[in-house]
């Protein structure tokens, strides 16, 4: 039980609100709730087991030697083929991962949409 002095004191803590998973914060419930968001210089990083850190893999998707885009594009470790991260390229052909572990040896798979080119694939990608 807190004691009459912290009982009468202003202050106030406020946690701030983490969402996982698919959900979607209400942006007017937060506000109605003084919620401020949090405007941060660089994406925070949750490494939760050892395929996570702060290592990157980044790469373009071409179709003849021209930019392709958007292209379904996913990375796997190379010692148990375990999926650990899907994205789409940007309109430029650029995709990028982030969130691997360093050094982790990975193979990237590339998937034309329209179907008329097998899979791409980058083998022994290394995250840096």
């Amino acid at each position: 039980m807190l004691s009459p002095r912290w009982r009468k004191s202003n202050l106030a803590i406020k946690i701030m609100r983490v969402f996982w998973g698919n959900y979607d914060a209400d942006p007017g419930k937060l506000i109605a709730y003084k919620y401020v968001p949090l405007k941060l210089l660089r994406p925070f990083i949750t490494i939760l087991n050892a395929n996570h850190g702060f290592g990157q893999i980044k790469g373009t998707t071409k179709k003849v030697g021209a930019n392709y885009s958007p292209v379904p594009v996913c990375v796997f470790r190379r010692d148990n083929r375990q999926l650990l991260w899907e994205t789409t390229s940007k309109p430029d052909g650029s995709y990028s991962f982030r969130n691997i572990a360093k050094g982790l040896e990975c193979f990237v798979v590339a998937f034309d949409p329209n179907e008329e080119y097998n899979a791409v694939i980058s083998d022994k990608v290394v995250a840096r």
